[in-house]
């Protein structure tokens, strides 16, 4: 009989999974796994009748509880949160609203720093506060106090359960956060690809370099013996030059002797001239006596006739002064013509003596005049002669600067091929710590059954992004072997599957960021797999367009994650406020 008193658990209800209640998405899982149903919802608000009194305590409890808990130099949770999250849990029913509220007050916790599992120990300690005023109320009917029991630690239980999830899944959220963060720093590190390739080119025009300047080198010898060869036909040219200028120095004396002398000649024609035009006056006398005497003749020879036998001696005689006269005239003008051929000659001769003279004296001034332009030659030959020797120095000079120029590149071109060794080792390691990176991600997810939200699953979504692209990029260092096949669709990786599940789509395909999500993330998958089809081609153009397309879609991608995110936090934040 009284054991039929004594309350007694059904084990059969205790393993009992499912809800009547509707809701949407996880919750349902967590409300079904606790086998919270409508008719708990109803009896957990005869609790709260049964226990109202003692609000108040229970305030003051769970704060002093969370007190103890709190980290030293944070500030304490408000009472007005902890009267918000009682009133929560006792009054409001299990929805999605009620998850978005509590959650509310369990990130408040977080963000606090109190430790989660001393928070267990404290929502345990609430609960026997709830127990025993419960028994206290109740504990008169065991039957009831025992279904109201059962109740309460099913609400308990599923309030555990997601503070321990929104703790888990917070700390998920950050490590993916930061694998992210860590994966898009290391994958920032794909300068590296490039680094190495300009190194690689810059040894071959290093060693180009290097090539022409021992070109260069061979050349300014070269320059360096014709400036020493054409300073020493300089020197000659100067020696040359200087005779040359003595030779026209005296032939220019010369010259102005010779001027002097043609002068005295032309003084001289002009004496010959007075001579012969005093020859002419004489012959002209003589010529005029010459015509008296013969006259004289004629008239002795006339007399002599008048004169008859005694003028015959005398007739002779004027006969031969006659024959005399005229002989003399003849002669006269045989000597006129002579001087007046002497005249012509005389004066053609002062012509030309004289156009000789201005040829002269103008050669004489042009001569004087070149002389000082000769000493300017020689002076400017000189010169040459001292800037070639100035040469011949530079480039004997430049020629020794070149060969330790051309040393200092061979230098250098170690220290390239060194570098780029050091690019490569640097790759490597950094390909090594991005494995070490995703390996860890990896396990904490896929070993921990952890339940991912949604924003963790799209934080690891990007995580997943970055890591593709970055397979991609060490393909082409050759530190990663990518089968073309390997590049699923985007409809089987993480963000592919949830993108689309129903559940997504229903909850998402309002946000433009979620429609505006599948284009780049197809083009993703798309790049991925050409550029690991052409490499593997040995087509490293196309390849390397690819790589570049897949980066600006990747960027994308992530850019509408973001955006989804914020759009999903903003919601969130609305159904709060309601």
């Amino acid at each position: 009989m009284f054991d039929k008193l004594k309350p007694r658990v059904n084990i059969d209800k205790f393993l009992q999974y499912g809800t009547d209640i509707e809701v949407k998405g996880r919750f349902k899982d967590t409300l079904a796994y606790n086998h919270f149903t409508t008719e708990d919802q109803a009896r957990l608000k005869e609790i709260v009748s049964l226990l109202e009194s003692s609000t108040n305590e229970m305030v003051r409890i769970f704060e002093t509880y969370l007190k103890e808990l709190k980290a030293e130099g944070i500030e304490r949770i408000s009472t007005a949160s902890i009267e918000r999250y009682i009133n929560i849990f006792f009054y409001e029913e299990r929805n999605e609203e009620y998850v978005d509220q509590i959650i509310s007050f369990f990130e408040e916790l977080r963000t606090h720093h109190y430790n989660i599992g001393k928070l267990v120990v404290a929502f345990n300690q609430f609960n026997f506060y709830l127990i025993t005023n419960l028994l206290a109320k109740k504990g008169q009917n065991p039957h009831k106090c025992l279904q109201l029991l059962e109740v309460l630690q099913r609400a308990i239980n599923i309030d555990q359960q997601i503070l321990i999830e929104v703790f888990t899944e917070k700390v998920v959220e950050q490590v993916s956060e930061g694998i992210a963060q860590l994966m898009d720093k290391n994958a920032e590190i794909m300068f590296i690809k490039g680094l190495i390739q300009s190194l690689e080119e810059q040894n071959h025009e290093i060693q180009n370099a290097s090539a022409a300047t021992e070109e260069i080198s061979a050349s300014i010898a070269d320059v360096a013996r014709s400036a020493t060869h054409v300073s020493e036909k300089t020197a000659l040219a100067v020696n040359k030059a200087e005779n040359g200028r003595h030779v026209i120095s005296n032939a220019l004396d010369e010259i102005v002797h010779t001027r002097d002398t043609f002068e005295n000649i032309v003084k001289n024609f002009s004496q010959l001239k007075v001579y012969v035009s005093t020859i002419e006056d004489i012959v002209g006398l003589i010529n005029g006596i010459a015509d008296q005497t013969n006259l004289l003749a004629l008239n002795a020879s006339i007399e002599a006739a008048r004169a008859g036998e005694h003028g015959k001696g005398f007739a002779v005689v004027a006969n031969e002064v006659r024959k005399l006269a005229e002989n003399t005239v003849s002669s006269v003008k045989q000597v006129n013509h002579n001087v007046q051929n002497l005249r012509a000659f005389s004066t053609e001769v002062s012509d030309s003596i004289n156009s000789t003279s201005v040829v002269i004296e103008k050669a004489t001034t042009e001569a004087q005049e070149a002389l000082p332009l000769l000493s300017e030659i020689v002076e400017i030959v000189e010169e040459i002669n001292e800037n070639t020797n100035s040469i011949a120095a530079v480039c004997e000079e430049q020629a020794a600067a070149t060969d330790d120029i051309s040393n200092r590149m061979a230098s250098i071109s170690n220290l390239s091929e060194d570098v780029r060794e050091l690019g490569r080792n640097t790759g490597s390691a950094v390909y090594t710590l991005s494995q070490t990176i995703d390996s860890f991600r990896q396990n904490m997810i896929n070993n921990n059954n952890i339940l991912l939200s949604t924003k963790a699953l799209l934080s690891l979504s990007k995580t997943d992004h970055i890591l593709w692209k970055w397979r991609i990029y060490n393909m082409f260092l050759g530190l990663e072997t990518i089968d073309p096949n390997e590049v699923t669709s985007h409809n089987h990786c993480r963000l592919g599957k949830w993108y689309f599940h129903e559940n997504t789509k229903e909850r998402c395909r309002h946000f433009s960021s979620y429609q505006k999500l599948n284009e780049p993330h197809r083009h993703v998958h798309e790049c991925a797999k050409k550029a690991a089809e052409a490499y593997l081609a040995k087509d490293m153009v196309q390849a390397e367009e690819h790589l570049s397309n897949l980066e600006e879609a990747s960027k994308e991608v992530l850019q509408r994650i973001n955006e989804l995110l914020n759009d999903l936090e903003y919601e969130k934040q609305l159904r709060q406020s309601k």
